[in-house]
């Protein structure tokens, strides 16, 4: 029973704690977008007398660029600057030095066992070390991300009692695959599916298709678009070295460039598009494309353009800490992937004011008007894309009036800001649900001290007041 009293000491507790935040905060210069998630995240927690989510985000592999690499990381980062303790856990195949040097307030680990492709043997062994590392961290809540990742999360997750567990669905990996890949994609996802709380889709195309597939029925889902510096995109300038990335001389004008950026994976279909961009342009032509990312099919393309006689036309440029700029300096952006959730780069092309020429992705039309912003090639060839694309860059007029319809696209929805807040809507909603009440409550019986996540204190320390 909870007297008057109680509830008097509880409140100037709270409010002792939220002014230890904010000084915390101060000192560490975290944005008014930070304090605002420790006011809604971290409140609703110490308001229950427990203290901060402990969060642990797994991702199958962390890179320096990709979709979903970018979504998890910033994620991560607003969670920890909220006052939260916040783990990150990454398969072997990830770049982790370069989100060390951030010198953020998450934690990283390294998952030697966790790989993207399947293995009974490591994947055992890594359901194995991700349950453990979940006892040993106390998680409160497991979030995890991508298929692998998110399959053998879970499932560990629950093993070990983990109280929330949360799936975020940035591709689905049973659209547009053959059709015993995509019959044991649903079986495994109707296994996880069951002890899973939310599931945090990209966008409506995610959720809609997972509603059709029956997956998660009783669960609950919700839309978190991916954020991103949009106003960088809006307002940027063309790259310094940009007659170096497009091989042109000191007297060349620019010519009209189409622009890729997506991981170099197979599942891009860069080789497919190269292909058909190789039929409808000639050696000589004032027209460029990059492909801009890394990954293992890089060596693959490099070949291509050599032996198909591109190097005139088609530049890898690699990876590019300025996407910005590169967008700036395109006329149009492309994707020719059929697998995607809502991709970010398809925000950025428009937020740069650049039509783009996309595969009929699901979902996509929620963002590219067909004619007004752009095209959506209905063909599932990714050749038949590269060729719209051409054709669209040689028809002047209607470049520009796709153009024109590109500056005017609603992509507010897709900034941080808004990402923050529906990620910390969600993850209130979740927290208020009587199961998952109930489940903290038997977890963390007893346990009333307070820690500020932003020095990472031991988890048996409280914080000192």
């Amino acid at each position: 029973m909870i007297t008057h009293g109680d509830e008097a000491y509880g409140s100037v507790l709270v409010w002792l704690l939220k002014l230890c935040w904010l000084l915390a905060l101060y000192r560490s210069r975290i944005s008014p977008d930070a304090l605002l998630g420790c006011l809604q995240l971290g409140e609703l927690f110490m308001a229950q007398g427990h203290r901060p989510l402990v969060i642990v985000h797994v991702q199958t592999r962390m890179k320096r660029s990709g979709g979903a690499e970018e979504n998890t990381w910033a994620a991560c980062k607003h969670q920890a600057d909220s006052g939260n303790i916040v783990h990150l856990l990454a398969g072997s195949h990830s770049d982790l030095a370069a989100y060390r040097k951030q010198g953020t307030n998450v934690q990283l680990h390294l998952v030697p066992s966790l790989i993207h492709a399947i293995s009974m043997k490591r994947d055992y062994a890594a359901y194995r070390e991700l349950r453990q590392l979940f006892m040993d961290l106390r998680a409160d809540v497991v979030h995890t991300h991508t298929s692998k990742a998110g399959i053998l999360g879970r499932l560990a997750a629950r093993r070990a009692g983990v109280p929330i567990i949360m799936h975020g669905v940035h591709i689905l990996p049973f659209s547009h695959t053959g059709l015993a890949q995509k019959l044991t994609f649903l079986a495994v996802e109707h296994v996880t599916a069951p002890i899973t709380d939310h599931f945090l889709h990209v966008g409506e195309g995610t959720r809609h298709a997972y509603k059709l597939a029956r997956l998660g029925s009783r669960a609950m889902h919700s839309v978190v678009r991916s954020g991103m510096e949009i106003d960088g995109f809006r307002a940027a300038s063309w790259p310094d070295d940009w007659r170096q990335i497009l091989g042109v001389g000191e007297a060349d004008e620019k010519p009209i460039t189409i622009l890729m950026m997506a991981a170099l994976e197979a599942r891009k279909r860069h080789a497919d598009f190269l292909r058909g961009f190789a039929e409808v342009t000639r050696k000589g032509e004032k027209i460029r494309l990059l492909l801009a990312g890394e990954g293992a099919e890089a060596e693959r393309l490099s070949s291509m353009v050599e032996s198909m006689d591109l190097r005139d036309r088609v530049k890898l440029v690699g990876y590019r800490p300025d996407p910005h700029k590169l967008v700036a300096l395109s006329d149009i952006g492309v994707l020719a992937s059929l697998r995607e959730g809502l991709p970010r780069v398809v925000i950025q092309y428009l937020a740069g004011g650049k039509p783009v020429v996309v595969s009929a992705l699901r979902g996509i039309d929620e963002i590219v008007e067909d004619g007004i912003n752009g095209f959506i090639v209905p063909r599932d060839d990714a050749a038949h894309v590269a060729k719209a694309a051409v054709q669209l860059v040689r028809d002047r007029a209607l470049l520009k009036s796709l153009s024109e319809g590109a500056e005017h696209s609603a992509v507010d929805q897709w900034t941080f800001r808004s990402m923050f807040e529906q990620l910390d809507q969600v993850y209130a909603k979740t927290l208020e649900t009587p199961s998952v009440r109930a489940r903290i409550a038997r977890g963390h019986s007893g346990a009333t001290t307070c820690r500020y996540a932003a020095n990472l204190p031991p988890l048996d320390q409280p914080m000192a007041l």
